[in-house]
This record gives C-alpha cells, sequence and structure tokens, in this order.
C-alpha cells in the first residue's frame, strides 16, 4: 500500500498525482493515511531554502510517525533530484531516492527498496516532454492544474528550476486537450494551466504553438463552460494576440499571473530578467484596457546589489501602478546560481525587513482593491461548506487562483454542492478574503 505527500508547487502535486496513477495502475493500492501505508514517498521542494528545510522537517516528522512500523520512506522532487546521495548519507530515516527525471522507474525503486536496499535513481531530463498517463487526482474534482511543459530556459539568475527540471520540453497539444477533457468529464468546472514559464510554450518545437494557439485549441475542441485561467506567465512573451485572446474569449479568465520580480531596469538585468521598467509599464496598460482585469504578481526583495534607492523605487512602483494580487519572496542564495556568486549580498536582516515592508504595503492595496468590489455580484465556484457553520460556504470567483488568492465565503438559505457556480453579491472584505450572500 503507498501513500504520498506533495510538498512545494503544483507542479509537484500534478507528479505525485501520476505516480500514484502509475503505480495504481501496477496494481498498487494507494491510501491517503501514511501510517497505514507500507512506502511513503515525499515528493520533496528545494526553489528556496525555507522549501529545503521544509521538505527536511516533513522526512523527520514522518519518520518519528513510522518509529514503530515497517513502512519505507521514499525521497522523490528536487530536493532528491539537487542532492541526490547526499540524502541517503545523512539521512538513515530514507529508503530510497528518486529523482524528477526518473519517475518512469519509481516500480523498480519500490522493489528493490523492499528487499532492504537503499536505492537511488536519478537520471538525466529527457529530449522531449514525458509523462506516466493519467493521473490520480489528489484535489477535488471541480477543480485541476494541467501541466503544459515541463524545465525552462529562461535562465533566471537566482533560480535553480533548470538545473533541477531541465530545459524547456512543451508537451504535445493533443495530449494537453485529452487531458483536459477528461478532467471536464469527471467534473472539472476550472483548469489551471501551469508550467515554470507557460508563455515559453512551443518554443522547442520550433516556433509553431506559442500559448495562445494552444488557448485557441483548447476552446475550440472542448464544447463546455469552464474557467480557464493562465498561471506563471513571463512578461517578456505577453504578446498583442494573447491579451486579444484574453479579452475576448468567455471561457479564459480575466486573470493573468505574471511575476515582475522586481521593478528597476538595471536590477532586472542583473537578474537576467530581459524586460525593463518602462516595458512593464506599457505592458500593464495594455492589459489594464481588459474591463475586471485582474493581475497576479510577484517581486523579489534583496537580490545581490538591490540598493536602498532600487528598493524605494519598487516601494513606489507598487503605490503607483497597483496589482490586486502580490507574493513577495526574500532572496535566497542557493549554490549552483550565477546569484550565489554576485558581490552585493544584502544582509539577510535586511532582506526580511523590505520583504516585510512590501507585504505591509500591499496588505493596504490589496483592502482598496476589495473594498471596491462591495456591492458587486460574481460568479463563484463553490468548494466546500464551512464545517459547523450552518448556511456559509467558502468558493472562489474567477479572479481567485486556487491556494494563493485567498477565498469568498458567503451564506446561502439553500445547499450548494461543491462544483456549483452561483451568483454571490459581495456585502464585506478583507485584505485578502471576500464575504457575500447567494442570490436566488
Amino acid at each position: 500500500m503507498i501513500a504520498a505527500v506533495s510538498l512545494g508547487c503544483a507542479q509537484n502535486r500534478i507528479d505525485t498525482e501520476e505516480i500514484l496513477g502509475l503505480l495504481g495502475r501496477r496494481g498498487y493500492l494507494i491510501t491517503d493515511n501514511p501510517l497505514q501505508a507500507d512506502a511513503v514517498i515525499v515528493n520533496t521542494c528545494a526553489f528556496i531554502e525555507e522549501a529545503q528545510q521544509e521538505s527536511i522537517e516533513t522526512i523527520l516528522s514522518l519518520a518519528g510517525e513510522l518509529r514503530n512500523r515497517a513502512g519505507l520512506i521514499i525521497v522523490a522532487g528536487c530536493l532528491a533530484q539537487r542532492f541526490g546521495a547526499q540524502l541517503l548519507q545523512k539521512m538513515p530515516e530514507i529508503n530510497g531516492v528518486i529523482g524528477v527525471h526518473s519517475y518512469g522507474q519509481i516500480e523498480s525503486l519500490l522493489e528493490k527498496c523492499f528487499t532492504g536496499k537503499r536505492e537511488q535513481i536519478l537520471l538525466a531530463p529527457p529530449a522531449r516532454y514525458r509523462g506516466l498517463g493519467p493521473r490520480l487526482l489528489t484535489t477535488a474534482p471541480h477543480s485541476a492544474y494541467v501541466k503544459i511543459a515541463e524545465g525552462c530556459s529562461n535562465r533566471c539568475r537566482y533560480c535553480l528550476i533548470p538545473s533541477l527540471r531541465g530545459p524547456l520540453r512543451s508537451r504535445p497539444p493533443e495530449e494537453i486537450t485529452a487531458e483536459i477533457r477528461d478532467l471536464i468529464a469527471g467534473g472539472a468546472r476550472e483548469i489551471n494551466l501551469i508550467a515554470q514559464d507557460t508563455t515559453a510554450y512551443g518554443l522547442d518545437r520550433g516556433g509553431t504553438g506559442g500559448l495562445a494557439v494552444l488557448l485557441r485549441r483548447i476552446l475550440q475542441d472542448i464544447d463546455a463552460h469552464f474557467w480557464l485561467r493562465i498561471l506563471y506567465a513571463h512578461p517578456a512573451r505577453i504578446t498583442g494576440e494573447l491579451i486579444e485572446l484574453i479579452a475576448r474569449e468567455k471561457r479564459v479568465c480575466k486573470y493573468l499571473d505574471l511575476p515582475l520580480q522586481h521593478i528597476n531596469s538595471a536590477l532586472l538585468r542583473r537578474m537576467g530578467r530581459h524586460y525593463t521598467r518602462s516595458g512593464v509599464i506599457g505592458l500593464l496598460q495594455r492589459l489594464r484596457r481588459i474591463p475586471r482585469m485582474v493581475l497576479r504578481t510577484t517581486y523579489l526583495a534583496g537580490f545581490p546589489g538591490e540598493s536602498r534607492a532600487q528598493f524605494r523605487e519598487l516601494y513606489s512602483f507598487m503605490q503607483e501602478q497597483p496589482i490586486e494580487r502580490v507574493g513577495v519572496f526574500a532572496y535566497s542564495r542557493q549554490p549552483g546560481t550565477a546569484a550565489f556568486r554576485y558581490p552585493g549580498q544584502v544582509p539577510s536582516r535586511v532582506v526580511q525587513k523590505r520583504r516585510r515592508d512590501l507585504l505591509l504595503l500591499q496588505q493596504g492595496l490589496s483592502l482598496s482593491f476589495n473594498r471596491s468590489l462591495k456591492g458587486e455580484m460574481f460568479s463563484v465556484l463553490v468548494e466546500s461548506r464551512v464545517a459547523d457553520r450552518p448556511g456559509l460556504y467558502r468558493g472562489r470567483t474567477s479572479f481567485q487562483a486556487p491556494g494563493v488568492d485567498g477565498i469568498t465565503y458567503f451564506r446561502s438559505p439553500v445547499p450548494r454542492a461543491p462544483g456549483s457556480l452561483v451568483p454571490v453579491r459581495i456585502t464585506a472584505v478583507s485584505p485578502y478574503d471576500l464575504y457575500g450572500v447567494h442570490l436566488n
């Protein structure tokens, strides 16, 4: 019997679901309770130092829970890909290690580990996108992520992803549409397209099928009503064709996640981000022409060489060009990245203060945006009833991406099933969540 714990991003969750689907087809029983499992696969994250620490703590905590059982601990994912044999050497709690390019051999690894061997499989990235087949969904069926590419060729100088996940490998469009069709047949009302960089889709396939072309194919081939959301879009690759499609197509969410990282042109160049302050402002102006458009971004505080003046420029930009949803990362110095050796490393206490200052500023900006929604009516995708609160439900609007953008809580005099779409009028707000009532 196999259990899995997935850490980190949505891409990791998809990998976990593909592994479980493969093992299920091979005859393994799957459980969501690690204490009942003969082997637990921990799919780890290594993107930043905090994620690495969370992965290690999860492994150790799980080992403590399994101390009186014979269950195996198999470490998968980015931490496994990065540290490989070091994990087996330094953590006796681990029975096996498998990297992100090796999941097709997970059954072979398990068989060896069940005999008492401590094994590792760490293959190089394949030349083309290669999935494992149908996934075993671990989330509610009404909302699903769909991976359209693997790897990244951007080489941003703070990022480990290319060294862990390999270069960009776009998924064949027929596989993507087939998976979306199956998910919708299974009850999905929301499809979130993901990759390390969704806007790079097709560049490795001769440039014959970019993201806009893929979106049009999905919408043409699938005759159903659903939300189609674009995540992780690189600002340098937002084309006029893509903007026009978002504006025109009703099923494409008026929402775009485009990580800006910073606004100072010199610092962006130092980061390896191929756009400038003026380019970002022009892009935002074009996107703001779309009615009810909501944007999400992330900023990076404390990149090596970030001066006080450059930080103030970012702070002022956030005030002048407010974006509705913002996450802020503290720069994490990672061996193996170009920025690791950069001079001008910003002290950790300064990095953390800058991050806090940006988050505090954004809290007020988010509250201001949410207040502008009071009295408005939106379609809300119902997720669940709030326990012990009769008549109170939680859901999300089309401009609230799962896991990152807050929740819409609403009251309804009649029962509402998860996955249904209901009209809700917003009556109150907080910096991150909305509150309303269902309109009959």
